[in-house]
């Protein structure tokens, strides 16, 4: 019998993404499927892995390439990952070819709005990467809708031994006395940086002695002057920046030799470096929103407080504003502490099923395509 075959979107930038991440080490476990990917951000590299990457310059390109594929290839079915207006256009202009429709995507915190819910129902399968992404879908009235359980390669993201540690903050030229701490995210609105540069701000002024590594994309077109606002909140010396696609084994050195990694965002459908930070036995503190409450709960984490919300007129979803005083103040005390947050952390993602998501995956395709 011959294998199904499966068409892909996702974003594969190798720089890093979201959706590389999760899509990569999801598709290479799918090891019973043809499969080939349309790669937004692929730059045509090399790889290893057991599925083909062909290069699409945007959404527009994909629909048209993937209409083209349909065509000639006859998939068994198409899987979308991408976020949910990008995947209600693409499924539309995919409709006339009646391929089966699955989409991945996140919901970075509830609603899901009546109009977008009215657009997902028309899919055949519909997976979030959160629980509360599913569960506001749910509520919203789709029936079409699970959760793929997002891992982490532990091959990558492990912790480091106490010599070890000490020999990576000598490498990275951290003192002893200094509290390190982390950020890994893009320069843009919504993983709100001046309030984790503001949480920075008043450690200093609190007295304490701190170093904040940021992985970013500095010049983001549609993020802050981050330098500008390290010289007015008066942590220029105390900031350092990176910029985002550094090797893995160098982010890896950095989450094992940092004391804290920070979140401020105001949504997150489900945050990787979280779960990285998790691997690493890093210590975390985020803003108690969206999937940052789920990863964070039950004692794995700092769930920051948050000072008030609103609903955002891009995502049509709640924002949470981290109140920045009263995080800095937990964050103060957690310093010199011993907690048990990393403990429960590590445990989490060392007892999860990396296999899973490709089961699930597989036992919705085999079902939709009978």
């Amino acid at each position: 019998m011959s294998k199904k075959r499966i068409l892909v979107l996702s974003d594969m930038d190798f720089r890093g993404s979201g959706y590389f991440y999760f899509m990569s080490s999801l598709l290479s476990r799918m090891g019973d499927y043809d499969i080939k990917v349309l790669g937004l951000g692929y730059d045509g590299r090399e790889h290893n892995y057991d599925f083909s990457v062909t290069r699409v310059n945007d959404y527009q390109d994909a629909t048209v390439i993937a209409r083209q594929i349909i065509g000639i290839w006859k998939p068994d079915i198409f899987i979308c990952a991408a976020d949910i207006p990008i995947q209600m256009e693409i499924q539309k202009q995919l409709r006339a070819t009646k391929i089966k429709y699955l989409a991945i995507t996140p919901l970075e915190n509830p609603p899901l709005t009546m109009s977008w819910a009215a657009e997902l129902m028309m899919m055949d399968w519909v997976y979030f990467i959160s629980e509360v992404g599913k569960n506001a879908a749910i509520d919203a009235g789709l029936t079409n809708v699970g959760r793929l359980d997002m891992g982490l390669d532990k091959t990558i993201y492990y912790p480091a031994v106490v010599e070890e540690r000490k020999e990576i903050r000598k490498k990275l030229g951290f003192s002893d006395d200094e509290f390190v701490i982390l950020t890994v995210a893009d320069n843009q609105e919504r993983k709100n940086l001046w309030a984790s540069l503001s949480i920075v701000s008043k450690l200093k002024k609190l007295g304490r002695k701190v170093k904040y590594v940021l992985v970013t994309k500095e010049h983001s077109q549609v993020g802050h002057k981050l330098r500008d606002l390290c010289v007015s909140l008066e942590i220029n010396k105390e900031t350092l920046i990176i910029e985002r696609g550094i090797p893995t084994n160098m982010l890896r050195s950095l989450y094992c030799g940092a004391d804290l990694y920070l979140s401020t965002a105001k949504a997150e459908g489900l945050c990787i470096p979280i779960l990285e930070s998790m691997g690493c036995g890093t210590q975390i503190a985020g803003t108690d929103t969206g999937a940052i409450h789920e990863l964070l709960e039950d004692g794995r984490g700092v769930l920051l407080p948050v000072e008030y919300e609103f609903i955002d007129v891009w995502g049509n979803e709640v924002r949470s504003m981290v109140d920045i005083e009263k995080s800095a103040n937990i964050i103060s005390g957690m310093i010199g502490g011993n907690f048990t947050y990393r403990e429960k952390s590590l445990l989490y993602i060392q007892n999860h099923d990396d296999n899973l998501p490709a089961r699930i995956l597989s036992a919705k395709i085999e079902e939709l395509c009978k």
